[in-house]
């Protein structure tokens, strides 16, 4: 089949999912599949000529469309990206023709829409990978998309993108349960987790200043260092052990809205350590050395989104402490493989305690390694992933249901 990968960001781009769907989209062509990828460029960190409009990668061939440069200056050159990507990306589908496309959310909502509804003009299958469910994220994070008017338009729009998708892929049992809450009816819906991070050969060294000085118990995060992760309670509660543990460093590797804040109120205390965003190939070195990995979320995103990162530290061998809520399944599934800990509320104390708990058991790093392949094992992930793109030539797969307003 003609399969058509989507994403704002493909790798070399350095967001997750860029990296994530080559790792399919490699699989599906070793399956016999004529994959197809459709990205933007300029790179998501870096110049405009940091990947080519046109590439044959292996048996992927690519398509870059351009956007305008710097848009995390202003927020008006962002909004003018997403209506350049998605436009194209529409265009792109109903010239293209493929079998079957795919689409994540990001841009949110309107990528996923544009995508479904080209599909469904040019007659392919459509699957909606949703690695966040939107607008929910806005509503439980309080941001502006989250309220009113917007919001009912983005739920009726992304609503409209479930119903016309063949195959529905989420990350979580939590997520589905979101979706099946909207109160759409059955809905085709399939849990796949993602895949650990993957370096495709690249291998730069870590800066050695940063690497983990001998001696030194590291504690990191490493990622975007966003607003809605309660990463200011994190902080508070890992320093409660700091007087008591001279050796505990906090190691913050990434950048993002928050940083200025935990700058502000850490950046001098000796034993927190600040490090800018690198490529996963330089930053896998200094996450595999750390002795505890950190996620962290704020309440009840864990409804409707599941952080990466938790598979990177764990596919490292490094164990976890994760501020959620115990009854999530992220939770749940961490605890039962005894290799981290969840605070059983989001107090500073309440924190500190787990992270104790978490270095004086030590798991080993076999044993982490253990449970990130019982949660999610790279080759059976990729083998379900070809079976869903299978299924949806030969009429196995669940298909659209009828559309409605």
């Amino acid at each position: 089949m003609k399969v058509l990968l989507t994403h704002r960001f493909f790798w070399p781009d350095t967001p997750p999912y860029a990296t994530l769907l080559r790792a399919i989209g490699d699989q599906l062509a070793q399956q016999g599949h004529r994959v197809h990828v459709f990205a933007s460029i300029p790179s998501y960190r870096a110049d405009g000529n940091a990947a080519p409009r046109r590439e044959q990668l292996g048996a992927l061939s690519i398509r870059r469309v351009g956007v305008l440069r710097n848009e995390k200056s202003a927020a008006w050159r962002r909004g003018a990206n997403v209506l350049i990507y998605c436009a194209a990306l529409f265009l792109h589908i109903l010239r293209t023709r493929p079998d079957v496309v795919t689409a994540s959310t990001f841009p949110p909502v309107l990528a996923g829409w544009s995508a479904s509804l080209a599909a469904r003009i040019c007659g392919a299958r459509f699957v909606y990978h949703l690695q966040d469910i939107h607008p929910e994220v806005s509503q439980i994070s309080g941001a502006a998309f989250g309220r009113g008017a917007i919001y009912r338009l983005l739920r009726l729009l992304d609503n409209q993108t479930l119903r016309r998708a063949s195959a529905i892929v989420t990350l979580s049992p939590d997520m589905a349960k979101t979706l099946s809450n909207r109160g759409l009816g059955p809905l085709p819906i399939r849990i796949i987790n993602n895949l650990a991070l993957d370096q495709f050969g690249e291998n730069r060294a870590a800066p050695e200043h940063l690497l983990k000085p001998a001696g030194v118990c590291r504690v990191i995060f490493a990622g975007n260092l966003g607003r809605f992760q309660n990463l200011s309670k994190l902080a508070d509660g890992i320093a409660r052990l700091f007087e008591t543990n001279p050796q505990i460093e906090l190691f913050f590797l990434g950048d993002g809205a928050a940083q200025h804040d935990l700058k502000s109120r850490w950046g001098k205390h000796p034993q927190v350590k600040f490090a800018p965003f690198l490529p996963f190939d330089q930053a896998r070195d200094l996450i595999a050395g750390a002795d505890v990995g950190l996620v962290s979320l704020e309440r009840g995103i864990y409804r409707v989104a599941y952080p990466s990162k938790l598979l990177t530290y764990l596919g490292l061998g490094v164990p976890v402490l994760a501020l959620v809520e115990p009854e999530s399944h992220l939770a749940r599934d961490l605890v039962a493989s005894s290799v981290g800990v969840v605070p059983d509320t989001d107090h500073p104390e309440r924190i500190a305690q787990a992270l104790a708990r978490l270095i004086a058991a030590r798991p080993e790093r076999r044993t982490v390694l253990k449970a990130h392949d019982r949660l999610a094992n790279r080759d059976e992930i990729l083998a379900t992933w070809c079976h869903l793109i299978a299924s949806l030539d030969t009429g196995a797969g669940l298909h659209p249901a009828p559309e409605t307003s």
